[in-house]
C-alpha cells in the first residue's frame, strides 16, 4: 500500500514536470523573435556544414600523391611521367654541369616524394643542351692562387697542374686549353685567343722554384668531400687529381654528381712533391 502511494506520487510529479517543460517550450516557440533566432542559428549551421562539404569535394581534401624523382631524367621522359601522375611541369632555370648529360633535370621543386594534389606545377632546373662559350683569359705571370681565382670567375676550371723548373715558384709560366672552334690545343704562346665551353678545364704550367726544400706539400684530407670540393682542396695544396674510381654504389649520372670521396691515396697529412697525383675512390652520398 505504501509502495503504491509513493509510485503514484512519482508519476504525478513526472507529469507535472513534463507539462511544465512543454509549456516552457511552447512559450518560447510562440515568441516570434525567439523563433527567428532559432531559424537563423539552424540556417547558419547548415551553411557551415555545406561549405565544409563543398570545399572538401572541390579541393579533394586528403587526396595527394608523392612527386616522382625527375632528377637525371631527360625532358621527354619527364613529360610522360608527369602526365601519368597528373602533374604539370615548367622549366624555370637552366645551368651547365659537365658531369651531367645535356638536357637532363638537375633540380626540381617540390622535391621528390613530396605529397601534392593533382595538376600541381613542378618547377625544373635543366642542364643546358648547348653550354655557353667563354674566352680563356691569359693568366701567365699570376700566382697559382690568383690564376685559379681569375679562371673560376670566368666559369673555367683549373685542370692538370704541371710543374717545371723555374725561379718563380708557384707562378704560372704557361697555360694550355682546347679551343672549341678549331678542336686544337692552344697555349699562351699562340697568337689566337682560345674559346672554351663554360665548365671546361685549363691546364696550367707552374714554376718549381730554385729551392729543393720548398718543393714539397702536405696532402689534404678530402674524404667526405664531393668531387669539386676535393679537386679544389688538391689545387690549393699544389697537387693534382689522379685516378678516379667509382665504387659499386654509383650507377647513374646523378649518382656521380652527388658522390663523395670514400678514400684517397696517398692519405691526408702525408708529404708529397708539388704536382703529385692523389687517387680517389667515390661512393654515393649517405
Amino acid at each position: 500500500m505504501h509502495f503504491e502511494l509513493v509510485y503514484n506520487k512519482f508519476v504525478m510529479t513526472q507529469k507535472k514536470s513534463k507539462k511544465s517543460n512543454n509549456s516552457y517550450v511552447n512559450k518560447i516557440w510562440s515568441n516570434i523573435y525567439m523563433r527567428n533566432i532559432i531559424y537563423a542559428i539552424l540556417f547558419f549551421t547548415a551553411i557551415i556544414f555545406a561549405s565544409k562539404w563543398f570545399l572538401s569535394c572541390f579541393t579533394r581534401h586528403g587526396e595527394s600523391a608523392p612527386v616522382p624523382d625527375f632528377k637525371g631524367m631527360y625532358i621527354e621522359d619527364v613529360k610522360q611521367l608527369a602526365e601519368e601522375n597528373n602533374l604539370k611541369i615548367e622549366i624555370n632555370d637552366s645551368l651547365f654541369v659537365s658531369a651531367a648529360p645535356s638536357g637532363t633535370v638537375l633540380e626540381q621543386h617540390p622535391k621528390a616524394n613530396t605529397h601534392v594534389k593533382k595538376n600541381r606545377m613542378i618547377y625544373l632546373t635543366v642542364n643546358c643542351i648547348t653550354p655557353k662559350k667563354v674566352e680563356v683569359p691569359n693568366v701567365v705571370g699570376y700566382s697559382l692562387r690568383q690564376a685559379t681565382a681569375v679562371l673560376v670567375g670566368k666559369g673555367i676550371k683549373v685542370g692538370k697542374i704541371t710543374y717545371q723548373p723555374d725561379m718563380a715558384m708557384n707562378n704560372v709560366i704557361g697555360q694550355i686549353s682546347k679551343d672549341v672552334e678549331t678542336k686544337r690545343f692552344v697555349s699562351d704562346k699562340d697568337s689566337i685567343i682560345s674559346t672554351v665551353f663554360l665548365g671546361d678545364e685549363v691546364e696550367l704550367i707552374v714554376g718549381l722554384g730554385d729551392n729543393p726544400d720548398e718543393r714539397y706539400t702536405y696532402v689534404p684530407n678530402i674524404v667526405g668531400k664531393n668531387m669539386n670540393e676535393a679537386k679544389n682542396s688538391l689545387i690549393e695544396s699544389y697537387l693534382n687529381t689522379g685516378k678516379i674510381t667509382y665504387d659499386s654504389t654509383i650507377k647513374t649520372a646523378e649518382d656521380k654528381q652527388n658522390a663523395i670521396v670514400k678514400n684517397q691515396y696517398p692519405n691526408g697529412n702525408i708529404q708529397r712533391q708539388l704536382g703529385d697525383n692523389v687517387d680517389i675512390t667515390l661512393t654515393i652520398k649517405k
